[in-house]
């Protein structure tokens, strides 16, 4: 409950924010400008209101838009403008309304209301320049604690991409200090997943950007070239990608991600022995009930199901990326291979 009760707040205090047009127009409209303009236009619509109303209402309350107009004043133009309206809406009602056409004295009623009138829109001056002030305040703090926190998250970036360049010269050297065939393949295949991992988190993690929301299509993209790179596929073998823009979080982006490179890595591995010609196909598009992504070629297909390795660690990561992401994996073929992920709104 709190929370909701406090977006409205944060978003009529932002308008507000904008409102103020002394610092919007400066410096090229000097500010007293701005003040007797803002002053002007307030005294001129409460006149208006006021003029408009006496035709449904005749003789209404002489100071019935006075405080409405002070107080708008004061919000876009500070406390200098609420002043400037306030007197011209008052001398404006004792030559208008008061004493109509002439400013001749008045008598001690009216002379009391015009008083007490004026000092109440004094009151309305100060309490709404106070909420200029703690707004600016705010507002201030407000943009100090961003620029403290985006220099955080540059920092703790620039530690991640450290670290994730540590790991991969560690595996890069123990891969090539080991004799065995077996080890050096499961080095080589753990150097591939820390640069992948890297990659996304270059990619997805940016302090300047604050959205959660990225289009997936696009990262997927940039994902296939990299990875037409760095398994250098022949002119063969041939990675193809159709991408549609489709919005999901950051995190879901990574587990998406992780499964493009597992699959298409272990197609490019196994799908195509003795230099066999073949495609493998990365598509995503929107459906009724969110985004579908397949992975496919048309390679030598999948063992038999009762010699798939169910144990397998690429087939165990492929599965648990695709539990994070929230989707539903199948898998498919012959011909070929094909695994589709459905990934819900």
């Amino acid at each position: 409950m709190t929370r909701a009760r406090r977006r409205p707040v944060v978003g009529a205090m932002q308008g507000l924010g904008d409102l103020n047009l002394r610092a919007r127009l400066a410096p090229e409209v000097p500010t007293w400008v701005t003040e007797w303009v803002c002053a002007g236009v307030c005294v001129a619509l409460a006149g208006l209101l006021r003029l408009a109303v006496d035709l449904l209402i005749p003789a209404p309350a002489p100071f019935v838009f006075l405080f409405p107009a002070v107080l708008l004043a004061t919000l876009a133009a500070g406390w200098r403008s609420g002043v400037i309206a306030l007197s011209l809406l008052l001398v404006g009602v004792w030559y208008m309304v008061l004493s109509p056409a002439r400013l001749a004295p008045l008598d001690a009623s009216e002379s009391a209301s015009l008083v007490l009138n004026g000092l109440s829109g004094l009151m309305v001056v100060a309490v709404a320049q106070g909420f200029r002030t703690a707004y600016g305040a705010a507002g201030a703090e407000r943009a100090a604690k961003l620029e403290i926190r985006d220099l955080l998250l540059r920092e703790l970036n620039h530690r991640v991409k450290n670290n994730f360049q540590m790991v991969a010269s560690l595996l890069d050297m123990q891969r090539r200090r080991a004799t065995d065939p077996g080890s050096q393949q499961a080095l080589a295949d753990a150097l591939r997943r820390v640069h992948s991992m890297a990659q996304a988190h270059a990619y997805l993690y940016s302090p300047s950007d604050a959205s959660d929301q990225i289009d997936l299509g696009a990262y997927l993209g940039d994902l296939c070239e990299n990875l037409s790179d760095s398994l250098l596929l022949s002119g063969q073998v041939r990675l193809d990608c159709w991408l549609t823009p489709c919005m999901v979080s950051r995190d879901r982006a990574v587990a998406v991600g992780l499964v493009v490179n597992e699959l298409v890595t272990n197609a490019a591995k196994h799908a195509f022995p003795s230099e066999r010609n073949g495609t493998i196909l990365v598509k995503l598009k929107q459906i009724e009930i969110g985004c579908e992504l397949t992975i496919a070629d048309d390679g030598v297909g999948l063992p038999p199901p009762g010699e798939i390795k169910t144990s397998g660690l690429g087939r165990k990561l492929v599965e648990s990326f695709a539990r994070q992401s929230g989707g539903i994996l199948t898998i498919g073929g012959p011909p070929g291979a094909s695994h589709v992920l459905v990934l819900p709104h």
